[in-house]
């Protein structure tokens, strides 16, 4: 199956339509106020215009929070209609589970310095629709940078995971050889930026269509 894609970061109504017309399957909103890329400036009445234009296609969002109250979440979810929250903070698993059956999914990212952080998110399994991996750092991710995907090999529980944290265009040759059973989606944010929250849809565009080919060596 292909890989699917989150564009993240999105923060004013014309970047975000130049990018749906991609067709990411996830156009991500960050709700926490030390973002460059917060969209808390973003009104949900300029989402619903964006919907309702006659593409043919759902626009799906998520909403990325950062240890907020639950009660703040699930308001910017019923406002926003996001379609999955990402929790980038320190939310337990009771947490995250407190949040399913709203309607959305719950995603939690988690920074990876090492392979004692995949046993850590055994308390997760069950209370999560899927992880994020990122680089591990104090500023609940942002960073542009990578961390180690050899790591990947292993992770072994049973929950799907996007790969985020640095993903940039020159990776798609690399992301096309990775075979893990879990590895369902892309997070792609600050690497094909213009600027911060704004989005180059040219380069998207091209990294999205370089997924596509056949990795080199590959068999017929």
């Amino acid at each position: 199956m292909p890989l699917s894609i989150k564009v993240c970061g999105m923060t004013i109504p014309d970047n975000i339509r130049a990018v749906a017309k991609l067709g990411p399957d996830w156009l991500g909103l960050i709700f926490h106020p030390a973002s460059p890329r917060n969209a808390l400036s973003l009104s949900p009445d300029a989402l619903a215009m964006l919907r309702e234009e006659p593409d043919g296609r759902m626009l799906h969002f998520t909403g990325v929070f950062v240890d907020r109250p639950a009660g703040e979440v699930l308001q910017r979810a019923d406002d926003f209609a996001l379609s999955a929250v990402q929790l980038h903070g320190s939310e337990s698993p009771e947490y995250c589970s407190s949040l399913r059956g709203h309607g959305f999914e719950v995603w939690k990212a988690v920074g990876i310095g090492s392979k004692d952080d995949f046993q850590a998110l055994q308390p997760y399994i069950g209370t999560v629709d899927r992880f994020v991996f990122d680089r591990k750092s104090p500023r609940h991710g942002g960073t542009g940078k990578k961390f180690d995907w050899n790591l990947l090999a292993d992770y072994n529980l049973p929950v799907n995971f996007m790969l985020g944290g640095g993903v940039g265009p020159e990776d798609a040759e690399t992301i096309r050889s990775l075979d893990h059973p879990q590895l369902i989606g892309l997070d792609l944010n600050s690497r094909f930026e213009i600027s911060p929250g704004i989005k180059d849809a040219i380069l998207l565009k091209n990294f999205i269509n370089s997924l596509m080919e056949r990795p080199t060596g590959a068999s017929v």
